[in-house]
């Protein structure tokens, strides 16, 4: 995949497809193209007639493709709506441009994106996240079907522009770099089971750090180094199947001896759920429950390829969670790595115990942050659906800081609450603690606060991705999703963005202790 600036105008570009906005007129029957679309459509005899005769849409996403257009250099002329001038979100922004590329369907592109105004996002914006979009929408298809057909692949995006800037050109590349490391997080997530196991996923790792130069290296723990290790939630949870764990260690240092931001990631690369087994129906998607590390694992890789001034390291408990005469049962207690003991009354609430022990591990790199990311819960489907990922931290600026790098990046999520209440539910007659609270209580809170128990002594937050890390329809797909967010994160902190962020929070809880000591 490549990507280029141009300054040639849109009338003069040739390639395979070009594409122009065009704003909601004053009429239903006229238009207000954007700069480069008047200067394409200028050259156009049949323009005049198209706006006339209403058969251009202004509505955001819908597309106009005109083929071999005359007066034109390119072989497709993709006019995307825009919607009123003025009133363009960053949600209408990528689907403009999803829907155009995908219109275009071919190898090349040209966007004339430039002058397609979204409120406070500069052009550096719009060439990232244009790069990312489009990227992702015509990517690579790969499958294990024998007579294998390929679809259209984005292998050049060309960005027109008023000048060439370091900042746009960068901008470019790194949505290109994103969308790449989101599809080989995606064909990670998806591959069947039976090859993505956990030792297929530390071999994939492990060849990413071959070659010198990168800033990566990896350590993998076999199950021995985890026993060593006494790593009960991994050990116990993995004591079922026939399939070894492993404990994957990946690190890209780009920032010297500054504390290293510490990534942990759901690995249960399959996940019948145990004893407590799994309805068959849907029991398919769960390849899908180790979505979180494969995130983890490509936020590292990106940040290399990005070469960040950052340390980051993923942490990765991989392993299968299933039935067998060795597995763990309903009312076992285990102990964990940091001597804790947990009475399992659900072994399907797994995901928990090996985030668990990957957390108290994370202490070890003397983080300044820890971030983990799983498909934890059901519950949090039911409270958020699949357009947010639920948000839990126990830190406010933290958790500002990656409300901020999901707005930027697209990548939405919404802030969860923890506290006493929900750790209460997990008391245990005879463990420290137990793995589940009450069947009909607030699931996704209380997992937050089993996890929170284990959580290194800095700032930390949990995402659960259970809604957002792959489809749950139709075609059953990964997203690569918390991956821009994290991305984004990592950019803002590496360029000090949040230095002077004020938690949005903190005057909404000033307030709330205003609010409970006036009601006493």
């Amino acid at each position: 995949m490549k990507t280029e600036v141009q300054t040639t105008a849109a009338s003069k570009v040739k390639g395979a497809a070009l594409i122009v906005g065009v704003y909601e007129g004053k009429t239903a029957k006229t238009v207000i193209w954007t700069a480069a679309g008047e200067n394409a459509a200028a050259k156009l005899t049949n323009a005049a007639a198209l706006i006339k005769a209403g058969d251009i849409s202004t509505k955001p996403g819908k597309t106009t493709v005109l083929l071999q257009p005359a007066g034109l250099g390119v072989s497709r002329l993709v006019i995307v709506g825009l919607g009123k001038a003025g009133a363009m979100t960053q949600d209408d922004y990528v689907a403009a441009v999803k829907a155009a590329v995908k219109a275009a369907g071919t190898s090349e592109v040209i966007l004339a994106a430039e002058d397609w105004t979204v409120t406070d996002r500069d052009e550096a914006w719009k060439a990232l996240t244009a790069a990312r979009t489009a990227f992702c929408t015509l990517a690579p298809k790969i499958t294990l079907k024998t007579a294998h057909t390929e679809g259209a692949v984005l292998e050049k995006l060309v960005w027109l522009s008023d000048k060439k800037t370091k900042a746009v050109a960068d901008a470019l590349e790194a949505g290109r770099i994103e969308a790449e490391n989101i599809h080989w997080a995606r064909h990670l997530a998806e591959l069947p089971p039976n090859i993505c196991t956990p030792h297929y996923i530390a071999q994939t790792v492990k060849e990413l750090t071959r070659k010198r130069g990168t800033g990566l290296s990896v350590k993998i723990l076999d199950r021995k180094a985890i026993e060593k290790a006494k790593m009960g939630g991994v050990l116990g949870v993995s004591k079922g199947s026939a399939v070894e764990p492993a404990f994957i260690e990946f690190s890209y240092n780009g920032a010297g001896k500054a504390a290293p931001v510490v990534l942990v990631g759901k690995g249960i690369t399959f996940d019948a759920g145990g004893i407590s087994l799994k309805p068959a129906r849907g029991m398919d998607e769960m390849k899908f429950d180790m979505c979180g590390a494969a995130v983890m694992l490509a936020a590292v890789k990106a940040a290399a390829e990005l070469k960040l001034p950052v340390n980051v390291t993923a942490l990765v408990a991989a392993c299968e969670n299933m039935p067998s005469g060795t597995a763990l049962k309903p009312s076992d207690v285990i102990t964990m790595s940091d001597g804790k003991t947990v009475e399992i009354l659900n072994t399907d609430a797994e995901g928990r115990l090996i985030l668990a022990d990957a957390l108290v591990r994370a202490a070890a790199f003397k983080p300044a942050a820890v971030v983990d990311a799983a498909t934890l819960t059901g519950h949090i489907i039911v409270a958020l659906g699949s357009a947010h990922s639920g948000l839990f931290a126990n830190d406010s600026r933290l958790a500002a800081e990656l409300k901020a790098a999901g707005d930027t990046a697209c990548d939405s999520v919404w802030r969860m609450p923890l506290g006493k209440d929900y750790t209460e539910a997990l008391k245990s007659d005879v463990a420290d603690m137990a793995n589940i609270g009450a069947a009909a209580g607030p699931g996704a809170s209380i997992a937050a606060a089993f996890l929170e128990a284990f959580a290194p002594k800095c700032p930390w937050a949990h995402l659960d991705v259970a809604g957002t890390a792959n489809t749950h329809s139709g075609q059953k797909k990964a997203t690569g999703r918390p991956l821009p967010l994290l991305l984004a994160w990592l950019r803002c902190r590496a360029a000090g963005e949040f230095k002077d962020a004020v938690p949005a929070e903190k005057a909404q809880k000033t307030s709330a202790r205003k609010g409970r000591k006036a009601a006493k």
